[in-house]
């Protein structure tokens, strides 16, 4: 009902809706999924370091990973020998376990903050929130605290390892309605980067991946 609902509405409306999410419940449903987050997650290399290259994520970056979760795509940052990653996530155990995870590496930190709020005292060469964004209900603060956040040239990338439908069937198994929203199209998403100031927006949204970045003038 909720899907069909967001259809008849302008846009306007739909991003009114996503604020009726319960921050609350997001941090409760993380929490209590952490122990078993890494053992579900499947990772394919093709697409990672796809996403990766787009958001043009090499040697001697420093890089703030949004929602990072346990460090999914901590270990290719690593691979690709950036110099300094900031990870953040709403779940503090979550966190926890990332921290535990990479604590040999003192290029990494990590901050258990809501990035929709959170004032960023660095700025970074390359900003991601990867598999996501559906989890935060005020979409458009979002993407414009993070481009303060990114260094002048530098890119916000918003990705997913799968295609828009099949994440949003893969919502509706969860108590979607509280911690998720349907993925925005990603026209709509240029919009709201344009809103924030970015730039040269790549866009790519197929069957099995979606990728939105664009650069901070």
């Amino acid at each position: 009902m909720l899907h069909s609902l967001r259809q008849t509405l302008s846009r306007q409306d739909t991003f009114t809706v996503r604020n009726k999410m319960d921050k609350n419940e997001v941090i409760s449903f993380f929490d209590i999924h952490s122990t078993t987050w890494d053992e579900n997650m499947e990772k394919d290399d093709s697409k990672m370091n796809e996403i990766l290259d787009v958001a043009k994520i090499s040697s001697g970056n420093s890089v703030l990973d949004i929602a990072c979760g346990t460090g999914v795509m901590i270990d290719y940052y690593i691979e690709r020998n950036v110099s300094k990653v900031t990870g953040v996530d709403i779940s503090s155990k979550m966190i926890e376990i990332a921290r535990n995870k990479f604590k040999k590496y003192d290029f990494i930190d990590f901050l258990c903050e809501d990035a929709e709020e959170f004032n960023f005292k660095n700025q970074y060469d390359r900003v991601m929130v990867f598999n996501a964004f559906p989890h935060f209900p005020n979409q458009k603060a979002l993407i414009k605290n993070l481009t303060k956040a990114v260094k002048s040239g530098g890119t916000v990338t918003v990705a997913h390892d799968r295609g828009r439908k099949d994440l949003d069937n893969h919502h509706k198994s969860v108590q979607a309605s509280k911690i998720s929203n349907g993925l925005i199209s990603e026209n709509t998403l240029e919009e709201i980067f344009k809103s924030a100031g970015l730039v040269d927006i790549y866009k790519k949204a197929t069957e099995d991946i979606y990728i939105v970045s664009g650069v901070k003038a």
